[in-house]
C-alpha cells in the first residue's frame, strides 16, 4: 500500500477516530468501575471463577461482573464502519479520492486496513485501561487469576464479533446514500441478526462454547464476503446517485427480494401457522416496493413545475 495514501486517509479520518477513541476510553472506565462495584469477594478468595480456564467467552464471575472483552467494543467497531464510509458521501471526499490518481481498489483496501488497524488500537488501549482499573479495585488479599484459554477465547470471539459488526455498517454505508435511512436499516438488521443467532443456537442444540465459536466463525465469514463484495462495488461507485437510498440501482431487485424473504421468515419462523407468514409477506412486499421504487419528492416537484 502507498504510504502517501495512508497519510492522506489518516489526515481526513483522524479527528473522528481520535474522538471515538477518547469516548471509548471514558466509557470503558465507567464500565470497569461499575463492574468492580458488583464484586463480592473476601481476602483469600479468587475473583475469577474456574470458567476462565475454558475456551469460551468470559464475561461474568461467580463473585461479580468481570469482562475480558467488553461488549462496548462491538459498538465501537459498529460505529467505526459508519464513520469511515458514510461521511465520505457527505463531504465529497470520495470525489476527491477518485480524482487523486490512485486506483479505487487501492483506496478501498487502504481505507479498510487503516480503519481496522485504528479500531484494533482502540481495543488494545481501552482494554488495557479496563484491566488496570480492575487491578486497582481488587481488594487486598484477593487473587486476580487469569488463564490463557479464557483470555485467548474472549479476545478471539470478541474480535470476530466486532469485525462482523464493522462489516455490516461498512458495507451498508457503501450502498445506502441516505444517512437517516441507513441508520434505521442497519440498526434493525443488526438487532434481528443478533436475536436470530440466539434462536439458531437453541435450535441446533449447541453447548454455550460451541455456540460462541460457531457465531464467531459466522461473523468472520460474513465479514470476508462483505469486504470482498464491497471492493467490487466500490470500483463501480457512481457519485451521480449520491443522496439516493441505494447508490447502486442494480441492487434494487436483489435487496427487495432479500428484504421480503427475510422479514417474512422472521415473523413466521416461530408461529407455525400460515396466517402470520402471509401477513408479513404482504406487508413487507408493499412496504419494500414503496421504499425502493417510490419517486423522490424532488422529482415530483420538478415534474409539477414543468407542467
Amino acid at each position: 500500500m502507498n504510504k502517501q495514501l495512508f497519510q492522506l486517509l489518516w489526515r481526513h479520518y483522524r479527528k473522528r477516530l481520535i474522538a471515538l477513541g477518547a469516548i471509548s476510553l471514558l466509557v470503558i472506565i465507567g464500565i470497569s468501575l461499575a463492574d468492580a462495584g458488583t464484586w463480592v469477594v473476601k481476602p483469600g478468595q479468587r475473583l475469577l471463577s474456574d470458567q476462565v480456564n475454558q475456551w469460551m467467552l468470559y464475561q461474568f464471575s461467580n463473585r461479580g461482573t468481570v469482562s475480558l472483552f467488553s461488549f462496548w467494543l462491538l459498538f465501537v467497531f459498529w460505529v467505526g464502519g459508519f464513520l469511515l464510509m458514510n461521511q465520505d458521501l457527505k463531504d465529497h471526499f470520495n470525489q476527491f479520492l477518485f480524482t487523486s490518481g490512485y486506483r479505487r481498489q487501492t483506496i478501498y483496501w487502504a481505507k479498510l486496513l487503516l480503519g481496522l488497524g485504528v479500531l484494533l488500537g482502540i481495543t488494545v488501549m481501552t482494554t488495557g485501561v479496563q484491566y488496570l482499573v480492575y487491578w486497582l479495585k481488587v481488594p487486598a488479599g484477593v487473587t486476580f487469576n487469569l488463564a490463557w484459554p479464557g483470555m485467548l477465547a474472549s479476545w478471539g470471539i470478541g474480535l470476530a464479533n466486532a469485525v462482523g459488526m464493522f462489516a455490516i455498517f461498512w458495507f451498508a454505508a457503501l450502498i445506502v446514500g441516505q444517512t437517516g435511512a441507513l441508520i434505521v436499516t442497519v440498526s434493525g438488521f443488526t438487532l434481528s441478526v443478533v436475536g436470530w443467532a440466539n434462536v439458531w443456537s437453541e435450535w441446533i442444540k449447541m453447548t454455550p462454547v460451541q455456540s460462541e465459536w460457531f457465531s464467531a466463525l459466522g461473523w468472520v465469514v460474513a465479514a470476508l464476503i462483505l469486504f470482498i463484495w464491497g471492493s467490487v462495488l466500490y470500483a463501480r461507485l457512481s457519485l451521480e446517485h449520491n443522496g439516493e437510498y441505494l447508490m447502486f440501482p442494480g441492487l434494487k431487485v436483489p435487496v427487495y427480494i432479500v428484504f421480503v424473504l427475510y422479514v417474512t421468515f422472521l415473523f413466521s419462523v416461530n408461529a407455525g401457522e400460515l396466517a402470520p407468514g402471509m401477513t408479513a409477506f404482504i406487508i413487507s412486499a408493499l412496504f419494500g416496493y414503496w421504499w425502493l421504487w417510490r419517486p423522490r419528492f424532488s422529482r415530483l416537484r420538478h415534474r409539477s413545475d414543468a407542467d
